[in-house]
């Protein structure tokens, strides 16, 4: 059976305090609802980083509390009107106001919570979430009470996590180590009733999940011999993408590469605690960068750019069959885009798994070019583009009047119909067993609307307007729907291949 779903970060949704938040996402299941799709798709939900990047977190498994409703806070007695009004709503996007507003009215909901409530579910909610959650605790603390410094500037002997460290720094900063737990046991209440909504509604929840974490996050300071580190905790090669057509230079992304060898020799215990985290978040996982488990990128730490890498040899069925096998309700999508090696086909196809497929990427004059929607076969994802591709308008603006026309003799659109709406209905006619659509194409945005550009600091700001859940648009996506049957939940992963 056919599905279709719809792109849209919660960060993106329209926020009454900067960023969207779970205070908005009702409206948005409605529209979903009324536009009759079946998947949600977002970004990865951790904290981002200074540049508000959801793919560059300090912990893969916290919480972004900027998500959190504050609103709610009040209906829980922990906050007051005359709290809340210190803030005022605002329209539109502003991360700097949205961190001032969630850090202090989550810490004065703090305070009263360490004053006057014991409920039995924190409790349960520490204990069951102790094995990371301790960690990341201190890790927050611990940057506060350095000055933002990264872990790898703190004193050697918690830089090290030495046992006399670890018992002192824990006595001294207590206090923020408690509200940083009590920021994560109210970002994952509120969680659990934002996927019971979804659950009631029928919606499916795609999760986002990058392949590397930061070098400066709990996770690697934590977890310090799971990764490539020298004697003195500083990487001894990062990750990156050699240079191509884009860049002459490369992408020196910077992370931490995984020491396979000694991941293996606790059978990926991280790994599959990450994956198990994520099963019990999403109902299906995209992984970013899927080809890195066939072969990555490895850069010398302290080049300047990605020109001098090395290929190497992945950790491959090993370590998927294993998560397949594991965890056999998570349904898992491979970000295999880019300039993709038969064998990274193959490793996605033996682990019988759904790749990509971007329509925007279709229009290179070869006929068969794998990205035309008629050559999709059932057993992949289908998108116009992602959150690093220019918006459908903004990409089609971007054209010569020749590659419009081959679009043009493609899609042919109906009587009165727009460029971005044909587009979308010539992807929901393909055979994709699901079809995502970003929420910028099915409001007709422009370019300066995109949420990413790759390589480029900054983004990650769009927000969308209440115009764009406009019933309008919800019939518009709900006819598509009815008239190419997708109205169902699609099958998205076949049986793993047993060989290896």
């Amino acid at each position: 059976m056919k599905s279709s779903g719809i792109l849209l970060h919660l960060s993106s949704l329209p926020g009454r305090y900067g960023v969207g938040s779970f205070a908005e996402a009702d409206k948005f299941i409605d529209f979903m609802k009324a536009a009759r799709q079946r998947y949600w798709q977002i970004l990865p939900v951790t904290p981002t980083d200074d540049a508000h990047s959801p793919y560059a977190s300090v912990s893969a498994f916290a919480g972004n509390k900027l998500f959190i409703d504050v609103e709610q806070l009040e209906d829980d007695g922990l906050l007051s009107q005359e709290d809340l009004s210190q803030f005022p709503r605002i329209k539109g996007n502003d991360y700097a106001y949205a961190q001032q507003a969630k850090d202090t009215l989550l810490e004065k909901a703090y305070r009263k919570f360490e004053k006057d409530f014991a409920p039995q579910d924190y409790v349960l909610f520490t204990e069951s979430n102790k094995w990371w959650l301790d960690d990341y605790a201190l890790f927050r603390a611990l940057k506060k009470h350095f000055g933002g410094a990264g872990w790898q500037d703190w004193p050697e002997d918690i830089r090290f996590r030495t046992d006399k460290a670890m018992a002192s720094y824990s006595e001294l900063l207590a206090d923020l180590v408690g509200l940083e737990k009590f920021v994560q046991y109210i970002f994952y209440k509120q969680w659990k009733v934002f996927r019971q909504k979804l659950s009631d509604a029928e919606i499916k929840l795609i999760g986002d999940v990058p392949i590397y974490v930061a070098y400066d996050s709990a996770d690697v300071w934590a977890n310090s011999g799971q990764f490539e580190l020298d004697a003195q905790r500083r990487p001894s090669w990062v990750a990156g993408v050699p240079p191509d057509y884009f860049s002459e230079d490369g992408q020196l992304w910077g992370n931490p590469l995984y020491n396979w060898q000694e991941m293996k020799k606790d059978n990926y215990s991280w790994w599959l605690k990450r994956i198990g985290h994520c099963a019990e978040m999403f109902d299906v996982i995209r992984i970013d960068h899927f080809r890195a488990f066939d072969s990555y990128y490895a850069i010398k730490y302290g080049e300047k750019t990605a020109r001098n890498g090395v290929w190497r040899k992945g950790v491959g069925m090993s370590l998927l069959g294993l998560i397949r096998k594991t965890y056999p309700q998570l349904e898992i999508i491979a970000e295999d885009l880019g300039d993709i090696p038969q064998s990274v086909y193959k490793l996605r196809d033996d682990c019988g798994l759904p790749g990509m497929k971007i329509f925007q990427f279709a229009f290179d004059g070869n006929p068969d070019n794998q990205f035309l929607p008629h050559r999709y076969p059932e057993l992949c994802i289908g998108y116009i583009g992602t959150h690093d591709n220019d918006t459908l308008l903004g990409w089609w603006e971007s054209l010569d009047k020749d590659t419009q026309q081959k679009v043009l003799d493609y899609l042919k659109p109906e009587e009165g119909e727009s460029v971005n709406h044909a587009m979308i209905r010539r992807l929901m006619q393909s055979k994709a067993n699901l079809v995502i659509v970003c929420m910028q194409d099915i409001a007709g945005q422009s370019g300066k609307y995109r949420m990413n550009l790759p390589g480029v600091t900054g983004g990650w700001s769009y927000m969308a307007s209440d115009d764009c859940f406009s019933n309008a648009n919800a019939v518009m996506m709900a006819e598509l729907t009815r008239l190419t049957d997708r109205t169902g939940l699609a099958t998205l992963t076949s049986p793993i291949c047993e060989k290896e």
